[in-house]
């Protein structure tokens, strides 16, 4: 679990806009916040703290983090938590499995136009996906433009910028995507390795929002909305 409470610490940057729905949200994580990142050497990021007090945050994996760029081009020059456009298996993960049904993440792939995956790259997983073959990874279809079907967990929806159920997500721009299910699913990690293999995500990663319950369209929309006018989609 993440932990225990509630409410939510805003950072400053993000109070020129709406804010996400709170009910049920157990991470929030954001590249705007600079007060909770932590670096090392490179700008490499070792940690960063969520916004919902009382709750985990995210830790890199021993392969290490994605670099902290204060002004990302593919973000429209704001910041964002960027993964080497190459073979990495480079993350962020919490240090145990958190039970989810909703997740948002602010990303974009590559060069924001290449139209397929160069690997099966990692979205997001739970702990047992990074070395193994489990169900619970949201990964790219290598050589494809879609997530690969074989192992996204059972009911699952994958909707780009507010809009229907796809499976195809490339070309992807910086984009809000959402992945909803209405059974619980673990999650861990944001990019990172799975199955073992140096198959992490490549491009930037500016925000993400998990709850543990459904939302409903109405809260949906709101987030995209949030989300969509923070980071200039």
């Amino acid at each position: 679990m993440l932990g225990a409470g509630h409410s939510v610490m805003v950072a400053t940057q993000q109070q020129r806009h709406c804010l996400p729905d709170r009910s049920s949200l157990i991470g929030w994580y954001s590249a705007k916040a600079t007060g909770t990142i932590q670096l090392e050497a490179g700008d490499e990021v070792s940690a960063i703290g969520n916004l919902v007090a009382g709750y985990l945050g995210l830790s890199k994996l021993a392969d290490g983090g994605p670099t902290y760029v204060a002004s990302e081009p593919l973000a429209g020059g704001r910041p964002a938590l960027v993964w080497p456009d190459q073979s990495n298996s480079r993350g962020l993960s919490l240090p145990a499995d958190a039970m989810v049904r909703e997740v948002f993440v602010v990303l974009a792939y590559g060069d924001g136009a290449r139209a397929a995956f160069n690997s099966y790259n990692t979205l997001i997983t739970d702990l047992a996906g990074l070395d193994a073959g489990s169900p619970n990874r949201v990964i790219g279809h290598e050589n494809n433009s879609g997530v690969f079907t074989g192992s996204i967990p059972a009911g699952m929806t994958v909707h780009v910028n507010g809009g229907a159920a796809t499976t195809e997500l490339l070309p992807l721009p910086l984009s809000v995507v959402h992945f909803s299910s209405a059974t619980p699913f673990p999650l861990a990690a944001i990019g990172g390795r799975n199955n073992g293999l140096n198959r992490a995500w490549r491009g930037p990663m500016c925000e993400v929002l998990a709850y543990t319950e459904q939302l409903a369209p109405a809260a949906v929309e709101r987030n995209v909305s949030y989300l969509r006018s923070g980071w200039g989609i």
